[in-house]
């Protein structure tokens, strides 16, 4: 009888540590920021779609936003509301506010090239007033010095930082400088839950399970969105080819010839991505297999899933002072987290610790 009654004081210890809600502050007001807001309407009634509806005892009703920038100047100063379409969330009154402008915008990030920004002291100062539990990173790629410029202002505003982005943001000393604090910083260059590096992580595993090895592999993207544009830019695209070269390369037991990266910007194809793939093995006698496919998903909803998951199980992990779970956390969300493993084995880590 004492030991069921420690059980259930444990329990309603264990839920009282979780704060009621996890506040975001949200940077670059895009497909996927759009998208979370839209997330976290639909799901106050559903859990269709949502890959784990709980997670570390936190649902998606869990969440709130509280700030959101930008440093397009046609969405600095309008409602969140207005650049959604069709969302009537309690977020919708939150007013767009100026981010940091570190690097020199691409033309087509901002309507007519336009920008407006804050400086550091001023971001840092906001941040500070809207007090979010973690500033979400969900800038176009290729603006190194400004996801740089957030992972700072994170820190010393006193909140976690996610980093979406492929700017390489953690290091053993930014993990210090955030566990210091108390603070998670999570990172870097979201994997999306079945887009491409996802998809053909998964099918070298499966095949490397059957005892089939490849010999070359390439993945080719092709998206119409804007953070695929951004892309085409030559250091940005290598800098990606080869984060996504060596995250798939994790999968095989042996070395293989391997080509993994965005190739193309296709307007038409909106927020889709299309990636195709080629692979070459090996079996009995050395018998050629061959796969050659194409994948078309959307990459905004596409990452959700994987950003609400990793947000909970971090504050999950921050309420209970257990910063040991950052390397399963970023394995399980990122293709080039700090400490890489294979991805059959990041999810069941994952599963067991927050969702089990």
């Amino acid at each position: 009888m004492q030991r069921i009654r420690k059980e259930l004081n444990d329990d309603r210890q264990e839920k009282n540590s979780v704060s009621d809600k996890i506040s975001l502050a949200l940077v670059g007001v895009g497909n996927v920021s759009t998208t979370l807001v839209k997330g976290f309407e639909y799901y106050k009634n559903s859990t269709d779609g949502l890959w784990h509806p709980k997670v570390g005892g936190l649902t998606l009703n869990d969440f709130t936003i509280t700030a959101v920038y930008d440093i397009d100047a046609a969405k600095v100063g309008k409602n969140i509301s207005s650049l959604v379409n069709g969302s009537k969330s309690e977020f919708g009154n939150l007013i767009v506010q100026p981010g940091i402008a570190e690097d020199v915008a691409p033309a087509h990030v901002s309507k007519n090239g336009q920008t407006k920004s804050s400086s550091y002291d001023e971001f840092v100062n906001s941040l500070k007033k809207a007090k979010p539990d973690f500033l979400v990173n969900l800038i176009s790629s290729g603006m190194e010095k400004s996801s740089e410029k957030y992972a700072k202002a994170a820190l010393d505003a006193g909140c976690s930082f996610f980093n979406a982005t492929a700017t390489k943001t953690v290091t053993d000393q930014t993990r210090k400088a955030f566990e210091s604090k108390g603070l998670f910083i999570l990172g870097d260059d979201l994997m999306s839950q079945f887009g491409g590096t996802a998809f053909h992580r998964g099918m070298i595993d499966f095949m490397a399970s059957r005892g089939i090895f490849l010999k070359k592999a390439y993945q080719l993207d092709v998206g119409g969105n804007q953070d695929t544009q951004n892309t085409m830019a030559e250091d940005t695209r290598e800098r990606k080819r080869q984060i996504k070269t060596e995250s798939i390369a994790v999968e095989s037991p042996v070395p293989f010839m391997s080509t993994a990266g965005t190739t193309e910007y296709a307007e038409q194809l909106g927020d889709s991505r299309v990636s195709y793939y080629w692979m070459e093995a090996k079996g009995f006698l050395d018998s050629p297999i061959e796969l050659d496919l194409s994948l078309r998903t959307n990459d905004s909803t596409n990452g959700c899933n994987v950003i609400v998951d990793v947000i909970r199980a971090a504050k999950r992990s921050i309420d209970k002072k257990d910063f040991g779970k950052s390397d399963i956390i970023s394995a399980y969300a990122f293709k080039s987290p700090s400490k890489k493993m294979h991805i059959r084995e990041c999810i069941k880590a994952f599963e067991d610790a927050f969702v089990n």
